[in-house]
């Protein structure tokens, strides 16, 4: 009886072309099958304010048989930062809505941040990972080629002592400014280790050359 009634609100209410508010006590459901293999689902639609052509809606997708997606659309401006899907809380203090997580629709993601620069993902937080994977090319295995060339460590030295960071690598205040990337960082950090192996290597003959000299 209780979904007779149901029915029947809900029957007069969009016979006038608008549905009040209703409470639904059970499961909903928005569409039927109708026996198609692909394509979209009927679609749960946000009005309530000008759409500005901008389409807000939740529908499925089916991608090919037994492969299909839950649909968030977000508007029709792709590729620019104009319209955005927002993860947030409303503080009952103050009525304010914090931002959580912001999608736009140039497909960047921001957590914690509104504000996006070149990269896909920005974060403004820490992130725990068990592994993080960095895609690089150009590894430094170059500086063990014959034909690669240190300077001398007299050299060397005069650089630090005038720059106060090694060659090649961004100094502090650089770092600070404009971060620094990992997969770049880790392919300096492991040339200027084997730079330092060539050198401990250098010496060494230098020290045994030394040592058969005293033995003579």
């Amino acid at each position: 009886m209780k979904k007779i009634y149901l029915t029947l609100a809900l029957a007069c209410s969009f016979a006038v072309g608008r549905a009040q508010n209703q409470t639904i006590d059970g499961n909903l459901s928005i569409g039927v099958a109708d026996g198609a293999v692909t394509g979209t689902g009927k679609k749960i639609t946000f009005n309530g304010v000008a759409s500005n052509s901008d389409e807000l809606s939740i529908y499925r997708f089916n991608r090919a048989f037994n492969s299909s997606d839950l649909r968030v659309d977000i508007g029709d401006d792709y590729g620019s930062d104009g319209d955005r899907f927002v993860l947030g809380t409303t503080s009952w203090s103050n009525s304010t809505y914090y931002v959580h997580m912001v999608v736009g629709a140039d497909g960047k993601v921001g957590i914690g941040t509104e504000t996006f620069g070149a990269e896909r993902l920005a974060v403004n937080g820490n992130i725990r990972a068990r592994e993080v994977k960095v895609e690089a090319t150009g590894w430094p295995d170059f500086v063990f080629q014959k034909d690669y060339k240190i300077g001398s460590l007299v050299d060397l030295a005069r650089y630090i002592n005038k720059n106060k960071h090694l060659p090649g690598v961004p100094s502090a205040e650089d770092v600070e400014k404009n971060g620094i990337e990992l997969g770049e960082m880790n392919k300096l950090l492991l040339q200027k280790i084997e730079e330092l192996t060539l050198y401990m290597i250098s010496q060494q003959k230098e020290i045994d050359e030394l040592k058969k000299k005293v033995k003579q």
